[in-house]
């Protein structure tokens, strides 16, 4: 069985908690960073096969970051999953635009979530 790497991109300690704990408990290896600009090092660094990626977040938002991790040549392909809290149609579009795969509204339906986390990695490795 393949054991995923997800990185969960989230500057609330509640949000990440829950999201960290339920994909671990899933079977997923999960981590977690506060903020983007510590996303794009970690993902340059380490291999991850999915992101989960709020879009408030401290310094740098959600939307450069996914720009950025796109830029990046392991980003390229990178399933990225935005949750937000202001999910009205132009901050959806701005995050389709900015690279992601896939935006969510919070709060999320946690069972919701990981239907599309599997999905994106499903597609991804060919299933």
């Amino acid at each position: 069985m393949t054991q995923y790497k997800l990185l969960v991109v989230e500057d609330d300690p509640n949000s990440a908690l829950l999201l960290k704990d339920f994909f671990t408990l899933k079977g997923f290896i999960t981590h977690h960073v506060k903020d983007g600009l510590t996303a794009v090092s970690k993902i340059e660094a380490e291999k991850y096969d999915i992101i989960i990626l709020d879009l408030r977040l401290p310094g740098q938002n959600g939307f450069v970051t996914a720009e950025k991790i796109r830029q990046t040549p392991i980003g390229m392909q990178l399933p990225i999953i935005v949750l937000t809290a202001f999910a009205d149609s132009q901050n959806r579009l701005r995050a389709y635009q900015a690279g992601a795969n896939f935006v969510l509204s919070k709060p999320v339906n946690i069972k919701e979530l990981h239907y599309i986390v599997n999905n994106l990695l499903n597609v991804q490795k060919g299933c």
